[in-house]
């Protein structure tokens, strides 16, 4: 899937990304299942890769 966003669009939403991600990293700490932890961890290492792909 393609998104042709303006620069304004691709700036905003990396911002609203990596609030989210920071967020995140602070439920990963706190949760204490296993397999929770690691379906947060897998959710911020794609996010984290969406946010390098808004980076370029």
């Amino acid at each position: 899937m393609l998104f042709d966003f303006s620069e304004a669009e691709r700036n905003t939403t990396r911002r609203a990304l990596e609030i989210y991600v920071t967020d995140l990293r602070e439920e990963i700490v706190k949760t204490e299942k296993h397999e929770w932890r690691e379906a947060l961890h897998l959710e911020k290492r794609i996010l984290e890769g969406v946010i390098e792909q808004l980076s370029v």
